[in-house]
């Protein structure tokens, strides 16, 4: 399990697969919503790079 604190030592690349992993669970608004905002945030990411 990731902590929040091991979150702040990861690379680009360890995050970008963990929130790619991310999959909400639909009786869950809060936690769909940040899955939504990890995915915007990775697309936005991704448009950077180019």
């Amino acid at each position: 399990m990731t902590t929040t604190v091991a979150v702040r030592y990861m690379s680009r690349a360890e995050i970008e697969r963990l929130m790619y992993s991310l999959n909400a669970s639909a009786d869950n608004p809060e936690a769909q919503l940040f899955e939504a905002l990890v995915r915007r945030l990775l697309e936005l990411l991704e448009q950077e790079s180019r």
